[in-house]
């Protein structure tokens, strides 16, 4: 019995291991699995989009001069840049109308909301480069304030939630007309999050990313917004990323 004892322990341990060997690489496999559904979901919009929707379109800079003027004020602030940032205010904006028309408004009610998204999708991240901030949602919401002063209160007031609060991750709700709010709020998730390769599309069709590309171009916007804490903060870029995550909220 106790010749036998250390060959019984030994093949005892042996099966232990191999359990755990087993399980460990169960546990990969499945993460694995994940981590190539989470790359695949998130590449699919570039790799390999699906059809467009019927009712979308895509709004170029002539369907769209209220943005287009707004910008023309920040030229020399955008410079090169310029293209990038209204190509975004753009894809977002076609994004923000589609998600409107999947909630079931009409041409005419997303029509009398045109011009308060146009302005706030000109100014909401303005300060970027007017301000050179990082922390830039007051500041932006500040630009629009003072340019846009022709606006009636309630308009005015619309067109800051959608900026403050576009980069909000749940719901927003307290505004004028929380589904613009919201609706913009989503556009922006879906075309920002591209910046990291990875599109968070909040059920927007992949054709439909893709179209507004073929149409609206990056033009260098995402590597731009890359550049901005060591642009804004050159001796302290970790604090200039910091300072860039204020702007996020729950």
């Amino acid at each position: 019995t106790f010749i036998a004892l250390p060959f019984v322990l030994r093949l005892v341990s042996g099966f232990v291991h191999l359990k755990l060997a087993l399980e460990m690489g169960k546990f990969l496999l499945a993460a694995g699995v994940g981590l190539v559904a989470f790359v695949l979901y998130g590449r699919q919009s570039f790799w390999f989009p699906g059809p467009t929707t019927p009712s979308f379109h895509v709004i170029l800079p002539s369907e769209a001069p209220v943005l287009v003027n707004y910008l023309d004020q920040y030229a020399d602030k955008l410079g090169d840049e310029r293209e990038g940032y209204q190509n975004h205010c753009l894809r977002t904006l076609s994004f923000a109308e589609e998600f409107l028309r999947a909630d079931g408004w009409s041409p005419a009610q997303i029509a009398q909301r045109r011009e308060v998204m146009e302005t706030a999708l000109a100014f909401h991240d303005i300060a970027l480069w007017s301000d050179g901030a990082l922390d830039y949602l007051e500041p932006s919401a500040k630009q629009a304030e003072v340019k846009a002063s022709h606006l009636s209160a309630e308009d005015a007031a619309l067109v800051r939630d959608i900026i403050v609060q576009h980069h909000k991750f749940t719901p927003y709700s307290g505004s004028a007309d929380d589904a613009v709010v919201n609706a913009v709020r989503k556009a922006d998730w879906v075309d920002f999050t591209q910046s990291a390769g990875f599109c968070l599309r909040s059920g927007m069709p992949t054709g439909n990313i893709a179209e507004a590309h073929a149409h609206l171009p990056a033009a260098g916007f995402y590597d731009t917004l890359g550049k901005m804490p060591a642009r804004h903060s050159p001796d302290d870029e970790f604090a200039g990323v910091r300072e860039v995550l204020k702007i996020y909220k729950w």
